[in-house]
């Protein structure tokens, strides 16, 4: 298996992770004010997400994994990484078919939404998302 590795970048290194969005065409852009975090095989990013900060919450926004390397747990490591050094609840909001792998990975549905995150969830409503949320007691065994 190929060995992988995640960081959170420094903000200053953000446009990279534009410049692997808009490759990919990926939905979202990165701003400095995030923690971007991503995985680099060698010295190239095959993997990237968002961790926004939304009214004082965390939010997980814009995974994606370089279809070259999926099947090969990269997000899992990813989100693993993500999650650990997180000491706030992260919530999330999944499109249906990614259900099962999100569950796999730690985090849970949740049925009601903070405010701030409440009224965000509605604009993206349309894509038929679920909200989730993971928290330090749902860590995957």
């Amino acid at each position: 298996m190929a060995a992988f590795r995640f960081c959170l970048l420094e903000p200053i290194k953000t446009p990279l992770v534009n410049k692997f969005y808009d490759k990919h065409n990926a939905r979202g852009r990165a701003t400095k004010a995030d923690q971007v975090w991503v995985a680099y095989k060698d010295s190239e990013i095959i993997a990237a997400c968002r961790v926004q900060d939304q009214s004082g919450l965390l939010f997980l926004s814009t995974l994606y994994v370089d279809e070259v390397w999926r099947g090969q747990r990269v997000a899992s490591q990813l989100l693993a990484a993500v999650t650990a050094r997180q000491k706030k609840v992260v919530f999330t909001f999944v499109y249906q078919n990614l259900i099962d792998f999100y569950l796999q990975n730690g985090f849970n549905y949740i049925l009601t939404l903070p405010n701030s995150l409440q009224s965000l969830f509605e604009l993206y409503a349309h894509r038929k998302i679920v909200a989730m949320h993971f928290t330090r007691d749902t860590v995957p065994s």
